[in-house]
């Protein structure tokens, strides 16, 4: 499905995907690195195992964003195996694949499995560590113990936030089994931590300072965007509302909620308290956080799938074995339906149903039955160009005919017209363009100070917390004839006109 789908689909990454694609390319070589970056600066403020897998496979094949999405192959057979395993232990075979199916067919995670983001392969790396910790047997068996340490390092040299989904699964193992009273466990649960620590600790040392100010910055970020305060009901509501509406919509999330209930009154789960850790302990984690996002709670759809598989599995030994069968392939069909249209679009289902308005920040979170996309991020592959290319070309020929430097500024932040994929495009034609994107305008004329071209956008600006000083900005290019010279206009995909302007701060230039 993801092959055919980005075959069909030209263009540009999003935000974040772009960007983890740019960090990628600094460890290709040939590509150019930018200047005074140590080696442990190379993927940014981000740990750097998932930029290596992708630089592996842009020198294995060719640097390219459809590419990049093959990167992912390992975490998603990683992840399969993973709930296969994570199955057997707390339910049946039988439940575990039923589960597996459910995994396969979630709308959200197909869509990421082909993305270029630092949670897909997060989630494999936590479902992962959650097996070998119960492999590790309250860490009584010192193999067992060191792999959780490397698959921790692994973790945790993805993203952070694996720390967030362990911490309350490693306290209640190790509390469980009162490992402080065995010293030979209590040494292979600190061997772990310390192998973690090391192999982890290569990258997180030297960025430590950086890495502070930016969870602060990240922070603000949060409030900026209007999320809710830590704490508060909507907080602790938020990703319940996001695994309805936007990770599983209302046929899955359904099937979770009667799952629910079916294996409490039958008690199927065989260590439920460890079930409860896992999901309860990553929820409360990532509520603790101001900035959030659906992808944040990515990893814990895995194990809450275990609860529908088991009632899945169930209805073939219920001894209604035809009527069983037939709600299984219509139910597996539904869903099969649902995935198609979130992946390619079905014109004579209706793009969005919602249920009930949801909370208001930046962006409106609401109760969906079902969505055929995201924010017009998600949804049918399509055949668009969005002009990067053909714009930094131009620049490239303006630039020394008009004695300026390749130096260009945006003001809109839309999703794939951004600074970001604009850089991915330049790095990958291997083009030397500084680019940024423009937020205040406090500063007047000084805003584009070190820029000779900006980008500015007649009607839409993209994400208004990125894009709150668009107005004035346009504004002082249209009304600065003497300053702002206009090089060319170009139509975008989403119906808009930009204009390329030349910014002559030589009074007359050009």
């Amino acid at each position: 499905m993801n092959a055919v789908w980005l075959v069909i689909d030209t263009r540009p990454p999003v935000w974040d995907m772009a960007l983890h694609q740019i960090f990628a390319l600094n460890y290709v070589p040939g590509y150019s690195v930018p200047e005074g970056l140590r080696i442990w600066q190379l993927s940014g403020n981000y740990p750097p195992l998932v930029h290596l897998f992708i630089a592996g496979v842009f020198s294995i094949f060719h640097p390219n964003p459809d590419i990049a999405a093959f990167a992912n192959l390992p975490a998603t057979f990683l992840l399969f195996w993973s709930v296969l395993e994570l199955g057997r232990y707390f339910t049946s075979g039988a439940s575990a694949r039923w589960a597996l199916i459910l995994t396969l067919l979630t709308p959200y995670l197909i869509w990421m499995s082909r993305e270029t983001i630092l949670d897909y392969w997060l989630s494999a790396w936590v479902a992962v560590a959650w097996v070998i910790l119960i492999r590790t047997d309250g860490f009584k068996s010192r193999f067992w113990s060191r792999v959780f340490g490397l698959v921790c390092a692994f973790g945790l040299l993805t993203k952070w936030l694996f720390a967030g989904f362990m911490a309350v699964p490693f306290l209640l193992i190790a509390v469980r089994h009162r490992i402080w009273k065995e010293e030979e466990h209590l040494v292979n649960a600190v061997q772990s931590l310390m192998l973690a620590a090391a192999i982890a600790g290569v990258w997180y040392l030297p960025n430590l300072s950086r890495l502070i100010r930016y969870f602060q910055a990240n922070a603000q970020v949060g409030a900026l965007e209007g999320e809710p305060q830590v704490f508060s009901f909507q907080s602790f509501i938020y990703y319940l509302r996001l695994l309805e509406g936007y990770q599983l919509y209302g046929l899955l999330f359904l099937l979770l909620a009667g799952g629910v209930v079916f294996v409490i009154s039958r008690r199927l789960l065989k260590d439920s308290v460890l079930w409860v850790s896992f999901v309860a302990g990553g929820w409360f984690v990532m509520t603790l956080l101001r900035t959030k996002d659906p992808r944040f709670t990515m990893p814990l759809l895995a194990p809450l799938l275990l609860v529908p598989g088991a009632w899945m599995a169930s209805l073939e030994s219920s001894g209604r074995s035809r009527l069983a069968r037939a709600a299984q392939i219509l139910l597996v069909g539904a869903l099969a339906v649902q995935a198609y249209a979130t992946n390619f679009g079905i014109s004579w289902l209706p793009q969005q149903v919602i249920l009930m308005p949801g909370y208001q920040g930046s962006l409106r979170w609401d109760w969906q039955l079902f969505s055929q996309h995201y924010f017009g991020i998600l949804g049918a592959p399509r055949r668009e160009d969005w002009k990067q290319s053909e714009i930094l070309n131009r620049v490239a020929e303006e630039a020394p005919r008009r004695a300026a430097a390749m130096s260009l500024a945006l003001v809109p932040d839309l999703p794939r017209f951004t600074a970001v994929n604009f850089q991915l495009a330049a790095k990958l034609s291997k083009m030397p363009v500084r680019i940024g994107h423009i937020q205040f305008a406090a500063g007047g004329l000084s805003a584009f100070d070190g820029y000779d071209f900006v980008i500015m956008s007649e009607t839409e600006q993209g994400m208004p917390w990125t894009t709150q000083s668009a107005g004035s900005l346009n504004r002082l290019i249209v009304e600065r004839h003497d300053i702002f010279k206009p090089v060319a206009i170009y139509s975008i995909p989403n119906g808009d006109v930009v204009r390329l302007y030349f910014i002559d701060r030589g009074g007359g230039r050009g």
